[in-house]
């Protein structure tokens, strides 16, 4: 009887962590979308720099998107470099 209560145990404390793990990473994917929407619409180069400059890095972290917060962040820099030129 012992091991089978200590095995729900284990498999509910399980349970909890992999909730709180999806709950974390809905929370993060939120905060992404909202830092995300700030680069839609009309920006002149001046603002597209100061977004660029506010994209934040942790929520990325968080879930493990580190390579893909390098990669958007090297497009949007590589976005501001060609409107310089032009």
């Amino acid at each position: 009887m012992v091991e089978v209560l200590e095995k729900a145990w284990k498999l509910y404390q399980k349970r909890e962590q992999e909730i709180n793990e999806v709950n974390v990473y809905r929370q993060n994917i939120q905060a992404i979308e909202k830092q995300m929407r700030t680069f839609q619409g009309n920006i002149d180069s001046k603002e597209l720099e100061l977004r660029i400059n506010n994209l934040n890095p942790i929520y990325f972290d968080k879930i493990g998107l580190v390579i893909t917060y390098r990669i958007l962040r090297g497009a949007l820099e590589e976005c501001l470099r060609y409107w310089k030129v032009k």
